[in-house]
């Protein structure tokens, strides 16, 4: 009773497309399975080299602007200090500024900012001083705009105040602003309070 099922196989023409579904279907879930493996382990190689690069140069990883963060750090407070030695430390050209004013005396805040993801963006800074005492606002104004070069930029800056013609003790607000924003604080930071002996060469 075998016989004629066996001679019905043998008879079915090699070309029929059952035949062809029976062997070639394996054959293309190896290629495609062949294939996931190839491209998972191109991936994963992209990654390793992208992630070594930005190990290695931090300041060209792509860090989008509504995750922007600021940190201030070491932050000190040198008196008296020129406005000549200001302009120095910040690699200012003098312009027109005049030999008396570049003598003017005044206090120095150094600190070390770190900012990710502002690359090529405006960061306005404000200064106040105000009296220790009574918190009163004594003066204010504008110091030089921060434009980070990079996505991930920390270095060292400065803020310059005039010296106070009273002697008081004192301590000055930096304000760092957000870019394009008007003014919406990004980042703000109070100095230890100091004395100065007031005056104005």
């Amino acid at each position: 009773m075998s016989e004629p099922v066996e001679a019905s196989r043998e008879s079915e023409p090699k070309g029929s497309r059952r035949s062809r579904r029976s062997v070639e279907q394996p054959r293309t879930r190896r290629d495609v399975f062949a294939l996931v493996g190839k491209l998972g382990g191109l991936v994963g190689l992209v990654a390793s080299v992208a992630g070594l690069v930005f190990l290695f140069f931090p300041g060209l990883k792509p860090v989008h602007v509504d995750t922007g963060t600021a940190s201030i750090t070491d932050v000190r407070v040198l008196r008296p200090v020129t406005y000549r030695r200001y302009l120095e430390e910040l690699e200012l050209p003098r312009g027109t500024v005049s030999r008396e004013q570049l003598r003017t005396r005044g206090i120095l805040v150094s600190f070390h900012y770190q900012l990710d993801g502002f690359r090529g963006r405006k960061l306005p800074l404000r200064w106040e001083l105000s009296n220790a005492a009574t918190n009163a606002l004594v003066d204010q104004d504008q110091a030089v705009t921060i434009v980070p070069s990079t996505n991930s930029e920390g270095r060292d800056w400065f803020v310059w105040v005039p010296q106070p013609g009273r002697r008081a003790r004192y301590y000055i607000t930096v304000t760092l602003y957000q870019p394009e924003q008007g003014l919406v604080p990004l980042k703000r930071f109070d100095t230890r309070s100091f004395t100065t002996a007031g005056g104005r060469p």
